[in-house]
């Protein structure tokens, strides 16, 4: 028994020691992982941290994951991860950007943000006495708010935005001019979420040659609407509508309405860094057409039904975005439509990274294709649908760096 107790305390007199003989760091290494951040910005405004290259190399790593809001802004989940000697350190910050904030104002906020969550390992080096926090007193936050349910506002929740892009190309022997404008309106709380978007599109083209001058027009309308109830942290029911009509489709009025059904594998509140959902929408379409299509109908109702699996992952080796669909008419299952659209981006090793996407699709259900011939024009043009039953994309990028492991430098000259 005394053989034990001595080589116990043996053992903890040997990890104190290398406990106290581990060196603490002067300094801290990090790596931000942030697609909509400034690095120039950043790096001006944190320039009392190394910023690494790679992530291999950093003692913290700063995974900034963003998803958009209903009123028009956006959550930013800050997760600092603490590498050796900060192995098992993790804090999660959030910040949340306006609508109406501008870039500056995010940007200020993000670094505002990063600095909080880098206080923690600060303390843990000899930075520590060169730190010196300041809290800036403001009575009206302080003041107690008013309960909830008053003194409400007539838009609360809501978030309006008006759009209109107008783009005129102009050579010798041809022009376009495309006129897109809308408007969106989004009521967003955590039980409801309601949108509304019409949006309208006119494009003209003109082609001058040496015997004639051709024209072509192609125009689009749609209104949208959808109404989403949540029912907890996985379940969701909803009811959608979308009236259309379109040129290049040959629908001259286009109502869809359906209802639908959704579940989340994970919870919700996990969806900023990790995505996993399963929907499913029965609904009927009424399309009257332009022209006659090759089924010789002028109008017709089509009930239809689809399955839709979506998967998103954000993590500190990469991202995955994955989106499955697979729709088919109620009576007739052969005219079908099954797409699948993904893309991957992974950091392999220290340096290399990789990213690869692309879309498939198998088409089986184009009951608006018009009859007879199209011409020439609109086909060379692309104003009209051409008949197919599938359609296929992809890509892939490969990226290594290289170099200085650390740059703290910003430099915007020429």
């Amino acid at each position: 028994m005394k053989s034990l107790l001595t080589l116990g305390l043996l053992s903890c007199l040997v990890c104190f020691l290398q406990a106290q003989n581990e060196p603490t760091p002067d300094h801290l290494d990090i790596f931000l992982d942030c697609p909509t951040c400034d690095m120039n910005y950043i790096r001006t405004n944190l320039d009392f941290v190394n910023h690494a290259n790679d992530p291999a190399v950093a003692q913290v790593h700063i995974l900034v994951s963003v998803q958009g809001t209903g009123s028009g802004g956006a959550l930013h989940q800050l997760d600092f991860v603490g590498k050796d000697p900060f192995t098992g350190d993790r804090i999660t910050l959030d910040f949340q950007a306006e609508a109406t904030m501008t870039n500056l104002e995010r940007q200020e906020g993000l670094v505002r943000t990063l600095k909080l969550g880098l206080v923690p390992f600060m303390a843990q080096t000899r930075m520590a006495k060169q730190v010196d926090l300041q809290f800036k007193k403001n009575n009206a936050t302080n003041a107690p708010t008013e309960p909830l349910g008053k003194g409400k506002k007539p838009f609360d929740n809501w978030i309006f935005e008006v759009f209109n892009n107008l783009n005129w190309d102009k050579e010798s022997l041809r022009s376009t001019v495309d006129w897109r404008y809308g408007l969106s309106a989004d009521y967003v709380t955590p039980e409801w979420r309601v949108r509304i978007d019409p949006s309208f599109y006119y494009q003209e083209r003109v082609v001058k040659t040496d015997e004639k001058e051709i024209r072509s027009y192609r125009r689009q309308n749609a209104m949208y609407w959808s109404i989403v109830k949540s029912l907890g942290e996985h379940w969701s029911v909803g009811f959608f509508n979308n009236i259309t009509s379109s040129t290049y489709n040959n629908v001259k009025l286009g109502v869809w309405v359906s209802p639908a059904i959704e579940y989340s594998i994970l919870p919700y509140s996990e969806v900023v860094t990790r995505e996993l959902t399963l929907g499913y929408h029965l609904g009927t379409l009424r399309n009257r057409y332009i022209e006659e299509t090759i089924f010789l109908k002028t109008e017709e109702t089509i009930l239809s039904h689809y399955l839709d699996l979506q998967f998103r992952l954000r993590q500190r080796w990469g991202d995955v975005n994955m989106f499955l669909q697979g729709s088919c008419f109620l009576d007739d299952w052969s005219r079908n439509h099954l797409s699948l659209n993904g893309r991957v981006g992974v950091r392999v090793v220290k340096g290399l990274s990789f990213n690869m996407g692309g879309s498939f699709r198998i088409v089986n259900d184009q009951v608006s294709l018009p009859r007879g011939n199209i011409s020439l024009e609109d086909i060379l043009l692309g104003q009209r649908q051409l008949a197919t039953n599938f359609d296929s994309n992809l890509n892939f990028g490969v990226r290594y760096t290289f170099g200085a492991l650390y740059n703290n430098v910003v430099n915007t000259r020429l």
